[in-house]
């Protein structure tokens, strides 16, 4: 979209968070936490997408929070004085200074908080985690697009797109065949589909295409990609979401604020 349009929808985005935050804290409360989520991260298209995915679909209310505005405090003295579980972003503040650290155990925390993105039984949660877990498998489009620069970036993504991406994508094309499709798990979105498009779609600002129908894969990827979209709050999220630019020379977010719903201050 244009950048004027872009800013609009950005600005009234910060309003009607800034609006709702007695919505926040209701919402959060009936799941169990006291005050707004708070997903803490830096400015980058990584690891906390794939949580801020699961929350505006199942419009649970939540803030982007900047380092510097949770711990007062920046990045590198974070780390020193162990003020993070692990050393690492994303984290999540669920109320009270209260951590959950890790993507993957944020994303899991923040499906519970959806009804339907995780299954009820054992197996069905098992079966879920595989997914995430082998969607992780495509990480590496995360320092690709927000961090890699030059040489270094042209080699590392035509590794990538060479030996690691075919398999990995027709693997997941088969399961989706199999299931009937559109999502990893049939008719029904579960939280792993957010994390296999987050890196989709990182892999299509890379190589535009490397999605298209194939005969090994079919129009699977294609329509699931599709149907992650069309998803109720997903494409309104995505047409507001800072854009990533400059990807391979001096990558960055435009705006360059931690998220859609940073809120200065």
């Amino acid at each position: 979209g244009s950048k004027p349009a872009q800013e609009s929808a950005i600005a009234a985005t910060r309003q009607e968070t800034m609006a709702s935050v007695g919505r926040v804290i209701a919402a959060a409360a009936s799941n169990g936490v006291t005050s707004p989520l708070r997903l803490v991260y830096l400015a980058v298209r990584a690891r906390a997408e794939v949580p801020r995915l699961i929350l505006e679909y199942g419009k649970v209310e939540y803030v982007d929070v900047s380092v510097q505005q949770q711990f007062e405090a920046p990045w590198g003295k974070v780390k020193r004085q162990n003020m993070v579980p692990f050393g690492q972003l994303p984290v999540l503040d669920v109320g009270g200074g209260e951590l959950i650290a890790q993507e993957a155990a944020i994303a899991r925390y923040c499906a519970t908080l959806v009804p339907g993105l995780m299954p009820s039984d054992p197996i069905g949660q098992a079966k879920c985690d595989a997914l995430f877990h082998a969607a992780e498998e495509l990480a590496e489009t995360n320092p690709l697009v927000n961090a890699l620069r030059g040489e270094d970036f042209e080699r590392r993504k035509k590794e990538f797109f060479d030996k690691e991406f075919p398999r990995r994508l027709a693997n997941f094309s088969r399961i989706i065949a199999a299931s009937g499709g559109p999502f990893t798990r049939g008719k029904s979105p579960n939280y792993a589909d957010f994390k296999l498009y987050h890196h989709l779609s990182n892999a299509a600002l890379l190589e535009p295409g490397c999605l298209s129908p194939s005969p090994d894969a079919g129009d699977a990827m294609t329509d699931f990609m599709a149907a992650v979209e069309n998803l109720d709050g997903i494409a309104a999220y995505l047409n507001r979401r800072p854009q990533v630019v400059d990807v391979g020379k001096r990558p960055k977010l435009e705006p360059n604020v931690c998220g859609s719903r940073y809120l200065e201050g």
